[in-house]
């Protein structure tokens, strides 16, 4: 076996295929594997450990010579570092010369005096640095270090260690001074509240120590200002993020006029306050110096020698002004820098920031921030526009983060919303559903004492949320509780949001400054406040944009995972038809106004409803598709299952009418024959019709939209054609059974085919047509003109049971004659009042016609061609013989409707 697949053994397929030689010898194999890589191991290691050993040595040597060339260096410095202080003394004098010049108690009582003033400058010094007065400080260093000079020049530097050391003793406390210095500068450079003249103070300090010009010096507060602010950001201290921006925001304000002061122009003096400081000192030799510490005048002028009073320390300083076009660069390379730090860091801290109220906070404590004097002054000084630090760095960052917030917020909105609808879906998708969506009838027929009186809101408007509205639109309590949530997930994010949008500004916290407080306040306030709302009607529009990903995806798919489909179609689309009425928070996302009560109109809140009122339209018809299969259900139940016995058992029980026909012999005799005329439609038909119906009552059809019944009623005209034409195509019906079927038909394309469908009128004519083709030709013509004149009766006296199943109500009125004016010289009566169903299950909504007595109703009867071979005189009746009189057969529809209202309409005639 090869030894490269030792790691990829099974052990179990190995005993389980080898005998125990074979796995001995495996064993060996591994074994001796085993040994060969410890062997390679150890010499790889042994190997790498003299390399390292090597590296070890090379960087200890490296070391080495580094460390002796950086002394030489050292030493090297030092030596032209003396130098240069001995050339600066400015002249030279032959010790010899001095000496020989001098006696003895003269040389010692100068070593004294020189040695008593380096023994009292550094508690002078200290006395500087505790009142802040850096400038003062470094001259004292300067002049100590003149006084050590000036003793290693007299004295020489041999002696001047063996014979005075306590010189060398003190100079090197004196010496620590200059990195002293140079720290407290820089700290009090770095502190946030900074005045003018102790900016110029360290600075002029910093020239003194450093010997740096201008230009360096601009670069050096820049510099140092900029730590200042960073280290305010980014700091870990206890300051909240409002604190903190407000800081940096001061910071930046008080850095504009310590750069203006220092360096361009200070008060009526065209130089900056650093050159004056400088020049100021520039002139000052030892003595006058001196003569300031606690030693006497005399004692000095008698005991120092020349080379100590005469000399100038500060002369060599000069600081030349800088030109304004390299403080505006300098300035406006400062200013890519603070935008740079706060797109980064002041955006890390508001991201800490989780509510509106938050960023409102921190603008307003902004916006409190005093200007400095004689702002506008000091950009006039850098001939450059004036910069709005809060508009221009901060601003735009808190705009950010607002819409941050608001999408976050939203986003939490959708899921609460998503998880509210998944859990209601799986609730009420139970068969044992207390209060089932798709039947409403528990709660819209049930009367409650909160139904009236309606009570109108404070602003005198229509509440929205009254229950008999609710159950009008069938906003059943689960929608109503769906639209509270999501109500209360907004109203937060409005409240705040409006409160940052539209706040007054305080006249109390305004300044005295008016163009200040306008400038800073007014117009810079709520200049974000078009680009939020912009954002907010983005968001929220992207909000039902994912809802309604969410319900085509997950809620009314054919097997979704809450619920089940029909119910959850039913459910979404009433939701989605319920918010822009009930959700009035969501509404002001896209119309949010001032405390006021002004709203700003938008077309984005239309075309946000049109897109709810679609959807919902969606839904509604996976919902028809669902229905779909109740209407094939009760078709095969009450009409498919019909055997041709039962349907003429059906027709032998159908109450048919007695027509009496009159017709005139060849002698003049009158002859009056009876037949039977089809009056209503068949049973099983009115049965499948009622039970469609009842289906349909369940989820109150008046609020489902017109476009989704008119497909549900198609479908059932569908669905019946379907059906007899299969009757009088594949059934050997009779003639009577074939009446009954046409006069079936009739009543169909007349109660629910629109004359503008096409192609069910075509499917109609093409039904009728086959069931014409079982009846007698002359029979036909007899009994034709009753059927239509009954099969209009009978939709008539049906309107109240099956008006749900008419799409085309207006057109259904005018062809029965329910719109007919009727005057009486005083007043016209249009559109004969409805009437609310005085059973149970029947459609309460939308408002029916009146329907009226048998006898009552005018006999309109279609025009039939006629044949040549029959002419006769027809007196259709159901009990009765009717006179052939169209005058008396014909009525106006007021004339019906007033008989209708008489004694006929109660009485059991």
């Amino acid at each position: 076996m090869s030894t490269d697949k030792f790691l990829d053994l099974d052990i179990r397929k190995l005993f389980e295929e080898h005998g125990i030689k074979d796995i001995e010898l495996i064993q060996k194999q591994i074994q001796h594997e085993s040994d060969r890589k410890k062997i390679e191991l150890r010499t790889l290691v042994g190997e790498r450990y003299r390399d390292l050993i090597q590296a070890a040595d090379s960087i200890a040597q490296m070391k080495q010579t580094s460390e002796s060339v950086v002394a030489k260096i050292v030493n090297i410095e030092k030596t032209f570092h003396d130098l240069q202080q001995k050339y600066l003394i400015g002249f030279k004098m032959h010790t010899e010369h001095v000496h020989s010049q001098r006696a003895p108690n003269q040389i010692s009582d100068s070593v004294v005096m020189q040695i008593k003033i380096l023994m009292d400058i550094p508690e002078q010094i200290w006395s500087a640095i505790d009142s802040k007065d850096f400038l003062l400080a470094t001259q004292l260093f300067l002049l100590a270090q003149h006084i050590n000079y000036s003793l290693k020049f007299e004295i020489g530097d041999a002696n001047l260690a063996s014979r005075y050391p306590i010189v060398s003793k003190q100079w090197g406390i004196i010496n620590q001074f200059k990195s002293l210095i140079f720290n407290f500068c820089n700290d009090a450079l770095q502190s946030v509240h900074l005045s003018k003249e102790l900016a110029a103070n360290c600075l002029a300090a910093l020239v003194l120590l450093d010997g740096l010009n201008s230009a360096d010096l601009l670069n050096r507060l820049i510099s140092l200002r900029s730590q200042t602010i960073k280290s305010i950001v980014i700091s870990e201290s206890d300051l909240s993020v409002k604190n903190k921006i407000k800081l940096c925001l001061n910071v930046l304000m008080d850095t504009i006029p310590l750069i203006s002061s220092c360096f361009i122009k200070y008060r009526d003096s065209q130089d900056g306050l650093v050159s004056m400081y400088i020049n100021e000192i520039k002139d000052t030799n030892a003595f006058l110096m001196l003569s300031q510490l606690d030693l006497e005048e005399e004692l000095i002028q008698k005991f120092l020698p020349l080379v100590a009073k005469n000399h100038k320390p500060f002369v060599q300083h000069e600081l030349k002004k800088l030109p304004l076009a390299n403080v505006q660069e300098s300035v406006n390379a400062w200013f890519n820098w603070v935008k740079q730090l706060a797109t980064i860091e002041v955006t890390k801290l508001l991201n800490l920031i989780t509510s509106v109220k938050g960023i409102y906070s921190i603008r307003e404590e902004c916006l409190a921030v005093e200007i400095p004097e004689n702002w506008d002054s000091t950009w006039d000084a850098f001939s450059l526009p004036s910069v709005n630090f809060w508009t221009e760095f901060f601003q735009p960052l808190l705009t950010a983060r607002v819409k941050g917030i608001l999408s976050d917020k939203l986003d939490v909105c959708l899921v609460n919303l998503k998880k509210d609808v998944s859990e209601l879906l799986g609730k009420v998708s139970f068969e044992t559903a207390q209060y089932p969506e798709n039947d409403l009838r528990w709660f819209v027929w049930k009367d409650s004492p909160e139904d009236i009186p309606q009570k109108l809101m404070e602003g005198g408007t229509l509440d929205s949320k009254r229950p008999l509205l609710l159950k009008a639109r069938a906003f059943s309590p689960n929608v109503v509780k769906l639209c509270e949530n999501f109500e209360n997930n907004l109203s937060e994010v409005l409240l705040h949001l409006k409160q940052y949008l539209y706040e007054l500004e305080q006249t109390s916290a305004m300044k005295d400054d008016l163009l200040a407080a306008d400038i800073y306040l007014t117009s810079n306030k709520f200049c974000d406040r078009t680009e939020i709302q912009e954002y907010l009607q983005s968001v929220s529009g992207k909000l039902i944009d994912d809802f309604v990903v969410f319900v085509k995806n997950e809620c009314i798919i054919e097997k979704p995972k809450s619920g089940r489909q029909e119910v959850n179609a039913i459910v979404t689309a009433r939701f989605l038809q319920a918010i822009p009425s009930m959700c009035s928070n969501f509404k002001e996302c896209f119309t949010i106004s001032r405390p006021t009560g002004i709203t700003l109109t938008n077309m984005k809140w239309q075309e946000v409803c049109d897109k709810l009122k679609q959807e919902s339209t969606l839904a509604w018809s996976v919902w028809a598709k669902c229905f779909t299969k109740v209407i094939h259900y009760n078709r095969n139940k009450y009409l498919i299952k019909e055997t041709a016995d039962e349907l003429r058992n059906h027709t032998i029980i159908t109450d048919w009418e007695k027509v009496i026909i009159e017709e005139e012999a060849e002698e003049g005799k009158r002859i009056n024959s009876e037949i039977l005329v089809p009056y209503q439609p068949a049973v099983h038909l009115q049965k499948f019709l009622a039970f469609v119906c009842q289906d349909l009552n369940k989820v109150i059809p008046h609020t489902i939209p017109k476009s989704i019944l008119n497909v549900l009623i198609n479908n059932v005209a569908v669905e019946l054609f379907n059906y007899y034409y299969g009757l009088s195509t594949s059934l050997d019906i009779r003639q009577k059974q074939a009446i009954q079927i046409l006069f079936d038909v009739k009543y169909i394309s007349l109660l629910m085919v629109p004359r503008d469908n096409k192609l069910l009128v075509e499917q109609s004519n093409k039904v009728c047509n086959s069931v014409i083709s079982k009846i007698d030709p002359f029979d036909f013509d007899v009994f034709y003109p009753f059927i239509n004149t009954n099969v209009k009766k009978g939709v008539q006296r049906s309107l109240l049971i099956f008006g749900n199943l008419v799409p085309h109500m207006e057109q259904l009125h005018s062809v029965l004659g329910a719109r007919i004016e009727h005057s009486d010289g005083f007043k016209s009566i249009k559109d004969p009042p409805g009437v609310l169903a005085l059973c149970s299950g029947t459609p309460w909504f939308p408002p029916l016609a009146v329907t009226a007595p048998t006898k009552s109703l005018p006999v309109i009867q279609l025009p039939v061609p006629e044949r040549p071979q029959h002419r006769r005189k027809q007196h259709p009746s159901k009990e009765h013989t009717r006179n052939d009189s169209t005058g008396s057969t014909i009525k106006s529809g007021a004339a019906a409707f007033f008989g209708a209202m008489g004694s006929d309409w109660f009485s059991t005639s």
